[in-house]
């Protein structure tokens, strides 16, 4: 959660990269979706991570993946493994919750409050406006509650992160000995075996291409392909045909009429003095002396907004004279909000005591509990009615048209009764999927038959209906269907093999000091953490490294790129300390956050070792 506010923190919607597009969640359809909603996925330790959970995170994840790669398909999805890689996130979030609750970590309303307070895309004028937060949270689908439990959890993971960051240390000779090893350059000749200089000599038989074929049959399947036609009905489409009468506005004017309400609020400016909660007496003493020597100079006549830029210690809210905005009860802790709620427009508190230290107060102005009148919520609620009420059209349209589908076991005459337009797909496999069908909706289509007709499903502002009009089953082709791409694999992989061969036997050559004559190539000077020069990273490559002139020759054939490469020494740079010595101050903050960043994560690895978690992979 401070992920996503961080981002709108600077320029929030541009930078969407985990920015995370929040989408409408519907996945398995209106019926379905209800049955599972409390379904849980895991337990850790007892505690369950529920499948709505799950999927609003990897429903996040994914639909930023998409937004940031076109290419984003179900390819990508299975190579990353992604459902069980945001699983495993979940699981450790709670691991180190429940590690938090253990140790008594907690978080205050007043910490929460600030934190939600300063976030931009809640202020209006560079103030935190309830109303503006109230809709940002309603427009991507979060509650209040649910948004601020969640932004509590982020603050108490924050503060045990933090709590690393002072365990970790790192001696003056373990950061010279990294400095040593990260700056140590070598330079290495290669010679390169291509698989494409062998094609041309590859001459399958018949036979070897057949065995080919039966050895690796699996990777000939052809997947399963759907032919679709379908009939999109969007809510939009109504709402020009509606009309709302005055009384039905009046109506969920006088039902909703809590929605309109607004309670007393009051608005205030306030000077902080920091003090831990568990300071020594002698340090909270001399903290409100300070408070008190200030509140003195505010009992002269000096101006609020002037000592709060200059005194306050919430560096959020002393630039703007220490205004915290307007807000109710509930919102502060009780201490604060008490003494605040009890002064009177323009009055200045005496230093109020919190778990943040000491806080002068001053009440700018107050707001009376109200409820908005009609006539200033009118907008709104015709908005609202005729949205839900194009919803419910295309909901009934949809199932209309369902109903009479089903009656003819045919989408297309059912759609031209009501004069929609069918639309019809291609051909396409699960790989495949077509833009123009929703990823959401794929468990449902996947699961047709043929001929069969969907339900209504909802997507977003839209129901489809489909109906699965041809299959090819999937099935693996004969020999001969397959042979030409069977024969290019075949030589591609015996291309390979010849390639490495040559290159091992040469370097058993060279070992044994045998004379070859090679095309030797220079890579350059290179560090441990850089590409190799003119080839690449190489999984192996901190190994290089440890080559010496006793020892030139590295042992393994690497394969790179489709390519496989035979090194060896030429030379060696060592480290300069002097470099070092310009440099250590820098380099040693460097490595501490790594140090505090491996800490951390095996303190979660430990975490998970010891926990007791059991995941339901049946609807994962």
């Amino acid at each position: 959660m401070l992920k996503f506010m961080r981002r709108h923190a600077k320029s929030w919607i541009i930078k969407a990269a985990f920015a995370i597009i929040i989408i409408v969640f519907v996945f398995w359809g209106v019926g379905s979706f209800r049955a599972r909603r409390a379904t849980i996925l895991a337990y850790v330790n007892g505690e369950p991570i529920y499948y709505k959970e799950f999927y609003n995170t990897y429903r996040q994840v994914l639909e930023n993946y998409r937004a940031r790669f076109k290419e984003f398909d179900e390819e990508w999805i299975k190579r990353l493994n992604l459902k069980q890689t945001v699983l495993e996130q979940l699981i450790e979030r709670k691991l180190i919750l429940q590690a938090a609750k253990k140790m008594g970590l907690m978080v205050s309303d007043m910490e929460l409050w600030e934190t939600i307070s300063n976030y931009k895309i809640f202020q209006k004028d560079g103030k935190f406006d309830l109303k503006r937060y109230q809709m940002v949270l309603s427009h991507y689908h979060y509650t209040p509650a649910e948004f601020e439990q969640s932004l509590r959890e982020d603050l108490i993971i924050k503060r045990i992160r933090e709590i690393f960051k002072d365990l970790a240390q790192v001696s003056d000779l373990e950061a010279y000995e990294t400095y040593r090893w990260l700056n140590q350059k070598i330079n290495l000749e290669f010679v390169t075996f291509e698989p494409n200089q062998f094609i041309k000599e590859i001459k399958p038989k018949e036979t070897d291409l057949k065995k080919y074929f039966e050895d690796h049959k699996e990777r000939y399947e052809i997947p399963r392909k759907l032919k679709l036609v379908y009939l999109k009905i969007s809510s939009k489409e109504f709402l020009e045909k509606i009309n709302l009468t005055d009384e039905e506005i009046e109506k969920y004017y006088e039902a909703n009429k809590d929605i309109f309400y607004e309670p007393k609020k009051v608005c205030a400016r306030h000077i902080l003095f920091r003090v831990a909660s568990d300071a020594p007496k002698e340090k909270v003493e001399k903290v409100k002396k300070k408070a008190e020597e200030v509140l003195s100079k505010l009992k002269k006549g000096e101006d609020f907004v002037k000592l709060a830029k200059e005194y306050s210690e919430d560096k959020a809210t002393a630039e703007r004279g220490g205004d915290l905005g307007c807000f109710p009860r509930g919102v502060m802790v009780k201490s604060f909000e008490d003494a605040v709620f009890s002064l009177k427009k323009g009055e200045i508190s005496e230093p109020i005591r919190t778990k943040l230290g000491f806080h002068i107060v001053k009440v700018y102005d107050i707001k009376e509990e109200r409820t908005k009148p009609l006539k200033e919520v009118k907008k709104h609620i015709i908005m609202v009615l005729k949205k839900e009420k194009a919803k419910e059209m295309a909901f009934n349209t949809a199932n209309r048209i369902y109903a009479e589908a089903i009656l003819e076991n045919d989408l297309r005459k059912a759609a031209k009764k009501y004069k929609k337009t069918i639309q019809e797909t291609d051909f396409f496999s699960e790989k495949n999927w077509p833009l123009q069908i929703p990823h959401n909706l794929k468990d449902q289509i996947l699961s047709l038959k043929k001929g069969g007709i969907s339900s209504p499903l909802k997507s977003k502002e839209s129901y489809f209906l489909i109906q699965l009009k041809d299959e090819k089953p999937k099935h693996l082709p004969t020999f001969d269907e397959v042979k030409e791409k069977v024969k290019e694999d075949f030589i591609k992989e015996e291309a390979r093999r010849r390639a490495k061969e040559k290159a091992e036997k040469t370097l058993n050559a060279l070992k044994k000091g045998e004379k070859i004559k090679l095309k030797w190539t220079e890579t350059g000077f290179f560090s441990p953490d850089e590409p190799i020069p003119k080839i690449g990273f190489y999984l192996k490559q901190k190994e290089l490294f440890f080559l010496d002139k006793n020892q030139p020759y590295f042992n393994d054939i690497a394969e790179i790129g489709n390519k496989f490469y035979l090194f060896k020494l030429k030379s060696r740079k060592k480290v300069n300390k002097a470099d070092y010595e310009k440099e250590k101050e820098e380099f040693k903050k460097r490595l501490l956050i790594r140090r505090q960043i491996a800490l951390f994560q095996a303190w979660v690895r430990q975490l998970r070792e010891k926990a007791e978690i059991k995941i339901r992979k049946e609807i994962l």
